[in-house]
């Protein structure tokens, strides 16, 4: 069983904190200017040469969504990137009220090893399969 306990934030995990938060309001607040320019972005080389989607294809298309408020159309564009781009907006919103309480930092006692490694290849393979289906 993993041990869990609470002990203090060092400087580094507090600057990380306030740099994830100062992302994603950066992210929020040009949200004009990513709108303005994503029409002028270039469409995927390997869809283009290969006919199939990339492994990354809709992520563009899936931020707008997600800058428009519209996670339903996001997801549907492309899942992998909508989870990744949720889970770093609610982390830079949990980043903020962590460094606003000053709580301790949870340490979990988790290590990568192989099997992180086959689950993540896996996710971003069943993520490909399902936009070479959908799209």
């Amino acid at each position: 069983m993993r041990s869990f306990h609470l002990r203090p934030a060092t400087r580094e995990e507090r600057q990380l904190a306030t740099l994830w938060v100062a992302a994603v309001v950066s992210a929020l607040v040009l949200r004009p200017v990513w709108i303005a320019i994503a029409p002028h972005f270039r469409t995927c080389t390997f869809r283009t040469l290969s006919g199939i989607p990339c492994p990354t294809c809709g992520t563009t298309r899936s931020a707008l969504a997600m800058l428009d408020f519209d996670l339903v159309s996001a997801f549907l564009v492309n899942p992998l990137a909508t989870l990744v781009g949720s889970t770093f907006v609610v982390g830079g919103a949990a980043a903020l009220v962590w460094l606003i309480f000053g709580w301790p930092m949870p340490s979990f006692g988790l290590r990568w090893n192989r099997r992180w490694t086959i689950a993540l290849v896996g996710i971003v393979v069943i993520n490909w399969a399902y936009l070479i289906a959908t799209h």
